[in-house]
């Protein structure tokens, strides 16, 4: 029960270090960090939706007053547009520094956890076997099979963590390559120097 369990185990991790791979470990910190700010209701990320939006009724409303038959209220609502830009340019790069910082660190513990088990597993077991082959099926490489230290006839920790490793890898890659659904290239505005 033991040994299945191990066989197991190494199975699960790889096959989430691959999963993590595949998708990226700073796209994994990017959701957490959404779901954090909805979760936590992130102070600076609310102030920065207010002031865009008050950004976007005071554009609307300047753009509805005559530069030149209201000078006086047109330069006032200039001068309050100017100032609410600055503030949301600097609560947006303070967001942006706590967005970082966040991202940084959930990579950095995801990493250690993944690779950090993987480690401990294979030291922790590294005279372990996981499972035992017949000797007659595997006969020439058989010796290699229980590197470095698992007893003769079995398959090691780490050729079995090696061996899903690479199984699940390969899957990763099959499943970006064929079944990931296709995004199309992005448009480039009419205007821009891109299109023809």
């Amino acid at each position: 029960m033991v040994l299945c369990s191990l066989l197991v185990s190494i199975f699960v991790l790889e096959l989430v270090s691959a999963m993590l791979d595949s998708i990226g470990f700073g796209a994994v910190a990017s959701a957490l960090w959404d779901t954090y700010c909805k979760a936590v209701g992130n102070q600076k990320a609310a102030e920065r939706i207010e002031l865009k939006d008050g950004i976007i009724l005071l554009r609307r409303d300047l753009r509805s007053v005559s530069s030149v038959d209201e000078f006086a209220r047109w330069a006032k609502m200039r001068r309050r547009l100017d100032a609410l830009s600055a503030k949301f340019e600097r609560v947006s790069s303070d967001l942006a520094i706590e967005r970082t910082a966040f991202e940084l660190y959930v990579n950095l513990v995801l990493r250690v956890v993944v690779y950090g088990s993987r480690a401990v597993i294979n030291i922790y077991n590294y005279r372990t076997p996981v499972f035992y082959v017949p000797a007659n099926w595997f006969y020439p490489v058989l010796w290699f099979l229980s590197l470095p230290t698992a007893p003769m006839g079995s398959v090691s920790v780490s050729v079995w963590s090696f061996a899903c490793n690479r199984v699940c890898k390969r899957a990763a890659a099959i499943y970006n390559r064929v079944l990931k659904p296709v995004t199309a290239a992005p448009v480039a505005p009419a205007g821009s120097a891109l299109a023809f």
